[in-house]
Formats: C-alpha cells, structure tokens, sequence
C-alpha cells in the first residue's frame, strides 16, 4: 500500500476555525481521535562489525564484503505499535446490582479500549514531487505480549507519545488535525500496560511548545505504482490545496524529517 500526502500546520488560535471550515468541506462532524503511540527500533544485524569496513592498501573495500555490508545494513528502520484508544460508553446499573470497579471507583467496563497496529512506514520517494508518496503497511495486532513479539523479529522499545485530533474524510481522503503530547516514560514491560495517563489528559505537555497542530490530508491507495491510481490520488490531493488555501498551506512533508531510517551512527555500539 501506497500513502500520498500533504502536511500544513495551523496555531493554537486557529485551530477552532480549522476544525470549523473542514467540518463545512466534508459536511460531517470531526471524529475525535486519540492514538498511544510506540516507537521501536530495528536492532543492527549481529556481526556487522565483524565485517571488514575496508580491504587492500587502497582502502577499498572488498566487492563481495561490500556487498554483503550493504545488504546487512539496508532496510533497518524505525517502526511504531499504534494504539486506537476508544472510549467505552458506561453501563447503567439496574435492579441493585453492584458493578465491579477498581480502586478509582470507575467499572472495569468503562474502562477504554485499545485497539493495537503495527504501523510501518518507509522513507518518501526521492525527488521533486507535487505530493509526498511513501509505501506503508498497518497490520491489526490482537492479543499478546506485543513488546515481546516485536524483541523477536530484532527490534527493541524506544519511547511512546500521545497524538491527540480531529478526523474528516472526504470520500478517500483522510484529513487529520493533531497535536503530539508528551508521555511519561516507562520501562519497555509497561509500554503496553501502563495506561495511566489516559485520566489527566489534558495535565500532558504538548511537544510543540507553541501548541499549534499539524494537518495532514493523506490517500491510501493499495497500488501506488499504478500510474492512473496515483495520477488520481495526486489530482485530489491538488484539489484539496487549492479549496483550504485560504485557511492552511499544505506542501509535501520534508523528506528528511519522514525519513524513518536509523541514522548510520546508531549501527555502532
């Protein structure tokens, strides 16, 4: 699957208005959205220090070491678990029956549900483009010791962060006004478990210190080579643009900062 996108951003002062003027674009009220969001990193393959970083008096390295170098040290990137929190509506106690609660007095029931992701998405394609289009993968995860599964296939917990907006959807168009909050960090063992925060929300501090909020309006398509899918995606998004002008300017990200590689100095220990 391909996502082709476009990013602005807005202050805190117009975020009202922005929510506003897209709720009149899409005809539909904004769908609140709250994400925990946990990053992971690919461990370098083992050995690859042990591989000879140059061959001969020359200094160059060997084609057969080099080959095997740039295959070991390709495709090693960051990745993210993304946890949909959904708010359960409470259940009303009849004929004097007690519910169940925890120590803060909420019922068990009324507890959110996560709903958990693995997100993967690649560095956006190099070149001059009238929109971002980057390959990404979202697979739903169930049950388990995701922390544990993810530590299996080489990748070890970084940290965690709350994103916090405003859905719409314009036919296939997704437009996404959110803002990073940050999180307490925790242990890698309670990076799932630890939910904590979810009560004092709004005691978070942003990470954008001005407190403004990104805006993305994005595409999923199933086939993004597909030249006539990505012409059309390309058309809708330009079209998106040009009806928001007036209230955001939306321009293909920075490759640079979506670039979602490890950086060549964190292969050493």
């Amino acid at each position: 699957m391909h996502e082709f996108a476009l990013y602005g951003q807005v202050s805190r002062d117009d975020h009202h208005r922005m929510l506003q003027q897209l709720a009149g674009y899409t005809r539909m009220q904004p769908q609140e959205t709250l994400e925990i969001h946990l990053v992971f990193k690919a461990r370098p393959p083992a050995g690859l220090d042990h591989i000879p970083s140059a061959g001969g008096s020359q200094g160059i390295l060997q084609p057969e070491a080099q080959k095997i170098r740039s295959m070991l040290n390709a495709g090693i990137y960051y990745v993210q678990v993304i946890g949909e929190v959904i708010q359960n509506e409470p259940k009303s106690v009849q004929n004097g029956d007690t519910a169940m609660t925890n120590g803060n007095g909420v019922s068990d029931s009324d507890k959110p549900t996560v709903k958990w992701t693995f997100d993967f998405k690649d560095t956006p394609d190099a070149g001059k483009q009238a929109v971002s289009t980057r390959l990404i993968s979202r697979t739903p995860l169930e049950e388990g010791d995701l922390v544990k599964f993810l530590e299996a296939f080489d990748y070890e917990y970084v940290s965690r962060y709350l994103v916090l907006g405003s859905r719409f959807y314009d036919h296939d168009t997704t437009l996404f006004v959110h803002k990073v909050l940050q999180l307490p960090q925790v242990p890698s063992g309670e990076a799932i478990s630890d939910q904590s925060f979810l009560s004092s929300i709004s005691e978070l501090q942003d990470l954008d210190g001005s407190g403004g909020y990104m805006v993305q309006a994005s595409i999923d398509v199933v086939d993004g080579n597909n030249p006539e899918l990505k012409e059309r995606a390309t058309r809708q998004l330009l079209s998106i643009r040009e009806s928001l002008k007036q209230a955001v300017d939306l321009t293909p990200g920075d490759r640079l900062a979506l670039d979602t590689r490890l950086p060549v100095s964190s292969r050493r220990t």
